[in-house]
């Protein structure tokens, strides 16, 4: 079986002169025409003899001609128009858990969710002469299977859908006007105290950070009964205390209720599932799915890149956490930062002196609120700060590049612009795959495309000190990995130093060599720990959250115990709140 995927928002066939039409060798013999030229090009899939010429003449990148021998075209669900991306499979729903979808961006997650809440019709590929028609070619199709019986049971019950973009909600009008819409005045007040979001009620849309939006986001899904719930990445922008306090929550949701989640957070994915289907294929052409499978079966499948049950290997090397760590006092002191405080009248911050050693990685973590990104603009200098009662801006007297937490795509021109004007590397476009991204404007870059865009663009450019503010958002699970592998590489290459704030324990895990831990009330007051070693640090962070960590023995990566559960207790006897 064979797909030709055009993407059309790179093709511009008055820009080339229609070049995929030119060279097609279908075309050339005069008897048919398989690639058709009008707004975008058209490729005719039963003619396509894939020899791949467009794919390379293409001088945009907008076509990809895949074959796909170990898929059939029976099992396609759901089609996005003709030379359009392609889904095949779709999860099953179990009722009384929590399942968790695991898999690349532009895999096919969201139009899975979008199909099994009913916001999206199964086409199977096809244009149908009607409703009726459609219907009963998608009942044929899924006979006998455990998904019509989903399906039909779906039109009595009531769904509730929590969608991954939130820009919608932005808007000006109060969050409690919003709630109001959804329930009860006394329900409201009740899930917002569970989310710890009372604070905000009488607040706009638009004034709310990217965590409080988030929250407003799952109380509005989960206000009134529902049978059925979707949570899109409900953990975005969510500190680690709130993840676990959103975790908790749909746990407890999914006791009588069907419940399923897209996350990129495996840490939590493994906390919050019971079982998870993996999506594979090729971003942006198409996705498969897997059979139904325990979560930690199907995350250790997913991170060996071969999934047994189905005998394939969806990648060709697996992910793995054997990662070695230096010494916190390892390497030498380049800068030093003295005690100081930061004083917002609302909000105060008092954090401890440090070292700044070559070499090396140091996580930041703790709560949202209590001053992680206050504390590298500080040392970036961008920060007005108090020591021994002077106001002053730091000068730790090195060359520091800074990526901040959040990132516009405001700037003019193509992705290559800047590639080219800030000497972007060969080696570290290749570590963010930023050659697919090369012909794109900046401005229609997708929030991970930019993410991945601003990294590189901060470790390309020669520093001392490389300031890295939630490198994890909108990333996917190996997006995620590759880019704390690179900032890794690279400081061990250039001898440098990187300070980095995420939220995601398992990137940090990956990447740092230290850390510092904040801790205080959200808003008001945080004070920072002194640099701590690996281990110890973590330990006072998940000591906090009353959780225990220990490595998974068959991938070795970072895995939450049960609460309550043997080993829990036992480290928690013995202090031990993580283990690596």
């Amino acid at each position: 079986m064979r797909l030709a995927i055009i993407h059309k928002e790179k093709c511009k066939p008055l820009a080339c002169g229609g070049v995929c039409k030119n060279v097609c060798p279908v075309n050339k013999k005069g008897e048919v025409e398989c690639v058709k030229i009008g707004d975008k090009a058209e490729i005719d899939e039963p003619l396509c003899v894939g020899c791949g010429i467009c794919q390379k003449r293409c001088p945009f990148e907008a076509i990809e001609i895949v074959n796909l021998p170990a898929v059939k075209e029976e099992n396609l669900v759901y089609r996005y128009g003709e030379n359009g991306f392609a889904l095949y499979g779709l999860p099953i729903p179990k009722e009384g858990s929590v399942l968790g979808l695991l898999g690349r961006n532009g895999i096919g997650k969201s139009t899975a969710i979008e199909i099994l809440a009913g916001k999206k019709k199964i086409n199977l590929g096809q244009e149908f002469a009607n409703e009726k028609e459609q219907e009963i070619a998608v009942r044929e199709y899924f006979q006998g299977n455990e998904l019509l019986r989903y399906f039909d049971n779906m039109k009595g019950k009531k769904i509730s859908y929590k969608p991954q973009n939130l820009s919608s909600l932005s808007v000006d009008v109060s969050v409690f006007s919003l709630l109001e819409k959804r329930g009860k005045k006394h329900d409201i007040e009740i899930l917002t105290k569970k989310l710890g979001a009372e604070h905000i009620l009488h607040n706009k849309l638009n004034k709310l950070s990217g965590g409080e939006l988030q929250k407003v986001a799952i109380i509005a899904a989960t206000l009134g009964e529902a049978d059925i719930y979707f949570f899109d990445e409900p953990l975005a922008y969510l500190d680690i205390t709130e993840r676990l306090k959103v975790s908790d929550f749909i746990r407890e949701i999914a006791k009588n209720k069907t419940v399923i989640v897209v996350e990129h957070d495996l840490l939590i994915l493994d906390y919050l599932t019971d079982y998870l289907n993996v999506f594979y294929g090729q971003q942006g052409c198409f996705g498969l799915v897997s059979g139904v499978k325990a979560t930690k079966h199907g995350i250790n499948s997913y991170l060996s890149g071969f999934l047994k049950e189905e005998n394939l290997r969806i990648r060709d090397k697996e992910i793995n956490f054997n990662f070695t760590k230096n010494k916190q006092t390892a390497g030498q002191i380049i800068a030093q930062w003295p005690e100081f405080e930061l004083d917002f009248k609302q909000f105060k911050l008092e954090v401890s002196a440090g070292d700044v050693r070559e070499n090396h990685v140091i996580g930041i973590l703790g709560k949202n609120g209590t001053g992680k990104t206050s504390f590298v603009k500080s040392l970036a200098g961008l920060e007005e700060v108090q020591v021994n009662g002077k106001s002053r801006k730091l000068n730790l007297d090195l060359k520091i590049s800074y990526k901040p937490q959040y990132i516009h795509n405001n700037e003019e021109g193509l992705v290559l612009d800047i590639i080219r004007k800030e000497k972007i590397n060969k080696k570290t476009a290749s570590m963010f795959n930023l050659e697919v991204l090369s012909q794109k404007k900046i401005s229609e870059l997708s929030g991970g495309e930019l993410q991945r865009f601003s990294i590189a663009r901060c470790l390309a450019k020669e520093a001392d000190i490389y300031l890295i503010d939630e490198p994890s958002a909108y990333l996917d699970v190996e997006e995620r990995i590759a880019c704390a592998k690179a900032i890794k590489e690279i400081m061990s290459e250039k001898q440098k130093t990187a300070f980095v704030v995420d939220h995601d324990l398992l990137l940090i895990s990956y990447l740092a060599d230290s850390v510092i831990v904040f801790s205080g009330e959200s808003g008001k007051y945080g004070n920072s720990s002194e640099i701590m070693e690996f281990e110890q640090g973590i330990s006072m962070l998940l000591k906090e959250l009353d959780i225990t960590l220990r490595k998974d023995k068959e991938s070795g990566r970072p895995k939450i115990n049960d609460r309550g559960s043997v080993l829990d207790r036992e480290q928690k006897r013995e202090g031990k709140f993580a283990i690596f």
